[in-house]
């Protein structure tokens, strides 16, 4: 990929000529030759305000008009006109013009545009905007359309509007008795080159949310139209038909050629996925396509694999460190793609057993590019912040271009309020500095948990460099005279991950996850619940306020039935009760699923140490069944919360089922299996 995809400008600001000469053909517009750059734009309620579009619109043209003609009814109260600009009678000019119109060309707005971005003016008391766009949805997530992100733009900075969350409740729009505006004109365009929150399609939520939350992307200036990918993708590749054609290069694991990783120190193997990039048909017109591995453990234990990896490998450790092999691949793939079609990049995620530096590669291929798989959330830990800084620069030095694939609302969360807005305000600076191109952050609809994260992040994806805090206090602006509230409310989550890190091992799951009552312990839950019950008396009757703070009401009850829900199967767990995740007898049920689905021979070394260090407790049987009782009266009221919200920005239901019907930490039924005991 060249260096043109990736974006580094600034807003531009223009000065607004004097004189602007129309171009033949503006007679039939009624135009005056000259504009007048001391004329405000003014738009009052007793007055129509008419929006033009081009005749011959894209459709996101005729969409950020309307966009505009609707925001400018809820602010302000007048009535609107949207229609294409020949429709306007003779002498009439309209207000606003979206697009491609005849007269913003006229004027000289909106020539040579950037990528996905924008020029916005204010000239003889009408709006110009105009966008790069293409054909499609205009909500798509994968279409250019800086025409909608330049109405979004002009909404949100000259008349404070914000969407703090997808869903009417989360729309924020100040009642304006009038909207003055001065002329200017102003240019804005992405630094980074997509911009993404990743909501998966296996978690089977709400199709009027899914709605919302398309459009709730594009108020956020989300996209990805670059037409890049860093997935999984060796069973695109080289699936079952080839595999069994070559069962060589399956990895060598547990005595026996299997999947799901292959033997990536084979030649013929590398060679043919170098062969497969350039010649799949899906692959056509992307400029960075992807060679990453498959996911799950599994991988090979030939001699060749192992003869790449760093001398004393540990493994028997649940994440051994195979980068050397991995990307020794990567390098050799990248170079023979490079080869056979220049303007192709090939790209692989740094994940799991193979997300560090590798120390046999003194530069990585110029066709190589990578997404680093980790999050800002870790740098919670100080420890961890250093740690991934330390390899970021190692990476550097390799002449590596990378991008990231964050986690910000992931199933190691459960929804809980694991709130991280310092770390993004501080990182995401320093991380587009040392050459971040592109992110996106896995996530799930948790906004009643995670919304000011989601809300500030999507901001910073736009532009790294703004002025985070800037963006925080239009957030908590959103709840009127409650912002104060509001924000104390998530800084306690915020305050006590910092101060109860060091109760957190690691980020693993299985620590993770035994530790939630440590991170937010019952003083934090209660000086929680006392900023709710304060912002409640704050914003009164108001129903608009009052709507929006039940969201956030929603994941504080969430959370303390959750926290204690955990607290009670970390109890359970230790007493003998197979809970995935809670004490030995939970681990050993989890390895005995894996080892019957994916031949998976020895349960791994964090497993081993961590019921070591949490050995069993003994318990009677009027206590277990006592515990019992609560945690399926808490595993009710879960399962009851996140279908009675399921349309609302709340908890992820999908997130729950998706994990249900694989069979995948079933804690209620085994609390329902053993009080049947």
């Amino acid at each position: 990929m060249k260096k043109k995809l990736i974006f580094r400008s600034v807003v531009a600001m223009f000065a607004v000529p004097i004189c602007i000469l129309l171009v033949s053909g503006c007679a039939a517009l009624n135009c005056c030759c000259c504009v007048d750059t001391t004329k405000y734009l003014v738009v009052e309620p007793e007055n129509e305000f008419i929006v033009a579009y081009p005749d011959k619109a894209l459709p996101v043209e005729k969409t950020a008009a309307e966009e505009l003609a609707t925001y400018i009814e809820k602010a302000i109260g007048a009535s609107t006109k949207v229609l294409v600009e020949s429709k306007l009678k003779e002498g009439t000019l309209a207000n606003a013009y979206i697009g491609r119109c005849e007269l913003t060309k006229a004027n000289g707005v909106g020539k040579e545009l950037p990528r996905e971005g924008f020029e916005i003016a204010v000239m003889d008391g009408k709006l110009f905007v105009i966008g790069d766009d293409e054909k499609g949805r205009p909500f798509g997530g994968n279409k250019r359309t800086g025409t909608l992100f330049g109405v979004y733009d002009f909404l949100e900075k000259e008349m404070g509007i914000a969407w703090i969350w997808p869903t009417d409740s989360g729309e924020d729009v100040p009642k304006m008795k009038k909207l003055s505006v001065a002329p200017f004109k102003r240019r804005d365009q992405p630094k980074l080159m997509y911009r993404g929150l990743k909501f998966s399609a296996a978690y089977p939520e709400s199709k009027t949310f899914k709605r919302k939350l398309s459009k709730w992307f594009k108020r956020m200036k989300l996209s990805n139209t670059t037409k890049t990918w860093y997935g999984h993708s060796w069973g695109r590749y080289a699936g079952k038909k080839i595999m069994k054609e070559h069962p060589e290069w399956w990895a060598l694991w547990n005595g026996k050629r299997q999947g799901p990783h292959r033997c990536t120190s084979n030649k013929a193997f590398r060679d043919y996925i170098a062969k497969r990039c350039v010649e799949k048909r899906s692959n056509k017109g992307f400029s960075v396509v992807s060679i990453s591995p498959n996911d799950g453990y599994g991988f090979c234990e030939c001699a060749k694999c192992r003869a790449l990896d760093p001398p004393g490998t540990d493994y028997s450790s649940s994440v051994p460190n195979l980068s050397n092999r991995h990307w020794d691949y990567a390098n050799y793939v990248a170079r023979e793609v490079g080869k056979k079609n220049p303007k192709m990049g090939v790209g692989m995620i740094a994940y799991t057993a193979y997300n560090k530096p590798p120390t046999n590669i003194k530069k990585f291929d110029k066709n190589l590019y990578t997404q680093l798989c980790y999050s800002q959330a870790y740098f919670v830990k100080p420890e961890s912040k250093k740690k991934f800084l330390v390899n970021l620069k190692k990476w550097g030095d390799l002449g590596m271009k990378f991008t990231m694939y964050e986690y910000w609302g992931m199933h190691y969360w459960l929804d809980l309020p694991y709130i991280f807005t310092r770390q993004l305000k501080e990182s995401m600076p320093v991380l587009y500095k040392a050459g971040l191109s592109g992110m996106k952050s896995e996530s799930a609809k948790n906004f009643a948990t995670q919304s000011p994260n989601y809300y500030l992040g999507s901001h910073l994806m736009w532009d790294p460099e703004m002025d985070g805090e800037k963006v925080l206090k239009r957030f908590y602006q959103a709840f009127g005279p409650a912002s104060q509230s509001v924000r104390d409310y998530y800084e306690t989550f915020e305050n006590s991950l910092i101060e109860n890190q060091g109760k957190l091992k690691n980020y693993a799951y299985l620590t993770l996850i035994n530790t939630w009552p440590e991170l937010f312990p019952e003083s934090t839950l209660v000086k929680a619940g006392d900023c709710l019950e304060k912002a409640k008396r704050e914003i009164g009757n108001d129903p608009i306020l009052a709507n929006r703070l039940e969201i956030v009401e929603i994941g504080y009850k969430y959370t303390r039935m959750m926290v204690e829900l955990l607290g009670t199967y970390r109890k359970l767990g230790r007493s003998g009760v197979p809970l995935w995740a809670f004490g030995k007898a939970g681990i050993e049920s989890e390895f005995d699923f894996w080892n019957k689905k994916t031949g998976m021979s020895a349960m791994p070394k964090a497993w081993v140490e961590f019921c070591k260090e949490r050995p069993d407790l003994p318990m009677t049987k009027a206590e277990k069944r006592k515990l019992l009782k609560r945690a399926l009266e808490l595993g009710d009221m879960r399962e009851k919360m996140l279908n009675d919200y399921a349309e609302l920005p709340s908890m992820s239901i999908g997130m729950y089922t998706y994990l249900k019907k694989r069979k995948y930490y079933q804690w209620h039924d085994v609390v329902r299996k053993e009080l049947k005991k």
